[in-house]
């Protein structure tokens, strides 16, 4: 009787134990994480200023809860947060920043601030950068400056990028191939310009006139390919849906190419989440006054995006 006892004890211990387990493990799997960008101070730039932007900033942008990635709410985000700087896959060290108090005023030549932001704590010669600053990354409605390239901090100590992302010098003439075809499906009408008036409709553009100026490859064998159609002087284009937009295509590894978005730059590519796969972030500028930045999943399926318009 007493070894009947110890059984039944034994096997109820065993029970709890893995009832624990399964409420337990979930949590981990749920834990948020926070995606943030470490930003010029573009705030300074509006006033068409010279030059780069004297501060740097922490964008809280995007979080990842049970149901996914989604759009941060700046209500959510701790007070103060040491983020880990990712780039290319690895980590660049770390920054700390803490919220900026409800009320308070920008500072001197601001009206207000793009988007939610933190101020940054740590020393500013032991904040990450990297490369020049250069036209590329200034903030699109302000004039002829520059700016430091975004980077992507995440509030784990998650920068690997396991699918491993690489820039080519040009897709293999198959991903070519399969990108011009969704090209000509996605933008059926075409047209030719020229001193920005349209000389020709419906045009049938030879394929010497579309070039593929950034290529991406993962080891996954899928790629991200932008496109530019030369279409003569068209002047200025604003709409996404236009085929002078210069729109990406993602081809998966089974030969199956679509359009991922346009006014578009690669910023980085990581596993942000810890669950195996990178997702990509791309910088968003698109004419005249809009910019922010965009996160896709492994999929490229769009998961989030912070924007700001400039007035």
């Amino acid at each position: 009787m007493h070894c009947a006892n110890c059984i039944w004890m034994l096997l109820c211990t065993s029970l709890l134990g893995q009832s624990l387990s399964a409420q337990t493990t979930p949590s981990s799997r749920t834990e948020r994480v926070y995606i943030a960008f470490l930003d010029d101070a573009r705030e300074e730039m509006v006033n068409w200023k010279p030059s780069v932007a004297s501060e740097r900033l922490i964008r809280p942008a995007f979080e990842k809860t049970r149901t996914g990635w989604h759009k941060l709410e700046s209500g959510s985000i701790p007070v103060r947060i040491s983020w880990t700087v990712a780039f290319d896959g690895r980590s660049l060290g770390q920054v700390t920043s803490k919220a900026i108090p409800i009320g308070s005023r920008p500072k001197e030549g601001r009206s207000e601030y793009l988007t939610a932001v933190q101020t940054i704590v740590t020393p500013a010669s032991s904040i990450p950068s990297v490369g020049a600053p250069s036209e590329k990354y200034s903030p699109l409605a302000t004039g002829p400056t520059k700016g430091r390239r975004p980077l992507v901090v995440v509030s784990k100590p998650y920068t690997s990028d396991p699918d491993g992302w690489r820039r080519l010098s040009q897709p293999p003439e198959a991903i070519a191939s399969l990108v011009r075809e969704a090209f000509r499906k996605g933008f059926p009408l075409a047209y030719r310009c020229k001193e920005e008036e349209i000389v020709q409709n419906n045009w049938k553009f030879p394929d010497t006139s579309l070039s593929f100026p950034v290529t991406y490859a993962s080891n996954e064998g899928t790629f991200l390919v932008e496109s530019n159609l030369n279409a003569g002087d068209c002047g200025y284009v604003d709409d996404p849906n236009d085929a002078g937009s210069s729109p990406w295509f993602f081809v998966t590894a089974d030969g199956h190419a679509r359009r991922v978005g346009s006014f578009m730059s690669l910023l980085d590519a990581g596993d942000y989440d810890n669950e195996g796969r990178s997702k990509v972030i791309f910088i968003l500028e698109q004419p005249e006054d809009t910019e922010g930045f965009v996160l896709f999943d492994a999929d490229m399926h769009k998961e989030a995006s912070l924007l700001w318009v400039y007035h």
